[in-house]
């Protein structure tokens, strides 16, 4: 392989797998802000409210037609009990596929002038602790892959045919 191949081949490896690394810088830095930003507002929101665990107490289903994909979709909202002020409230954050999906208790925030309003304590974490898991395995998969290829190209410019 003459000089000439293999700086045409090393600068197509960098561009691809750079294009790459910035993707995933980008991709990872959006998980991040956006999981920040919402902690951030859920704070904000709840500074002055009070902390309870809400109690699973039972699920509604709820059907809908997706034109798109011509089918009708069911999903099962989570209905939470908890005491304020001596009363009730009911709570339904989380929707899911399947009826039997709820956790059994959920910890929640509630604004204690307005049981009603209420904000659940954790909700994004696992989300984005998911994405973030995926964006360091994506990272490190295309870093063993330009590993690979530099290793590549590397022996086949000392050792030619």
């Amino acid at each position: 392989m003459d000089i000439q191949k293999k700086e045409i081949i090393k600068k197509m490896f960098k561009s691809i797998y750079g294009v790459g690394y910035i993707t995933l810088f980008l991709v990872g830095l959006a998980f991040a802000l956006s999981a920040t930003i919402n902690v951030y507002l859920d704070k904000k929101q709840s500074i002055e409210y009070k902390k309870v665990i809400a109690t699973y107490h039972s699920y509604h289903k709820l059907e809908s037609y997706d034109p798109i994909e011509e089918k009708h979709k069911t999903e099962y909202e989570g209905i939470y009990k908890f005491e304020a002020n001596g009363q009730t409230y009911y709570a339904s954050p989380t929707k899911t596929k399947g009826s039997t999906n709820f956790k059994k208790t959920l910890k929640i925030k509630y604004d204690p002038t307005n049981p009603n309003v209420y904000v659940v304590v954790g909700a994004y974490y696992e989300d984005y602790l998911t994405a973030l898991v995926i964006w360091v395995i994506l990272f490190i998969c295309l870093r063993n892959g330009y590993d690979t290829e530099k290793k590549y190209i590397e022996y086949y410019a000392t050792h030619p045919k």
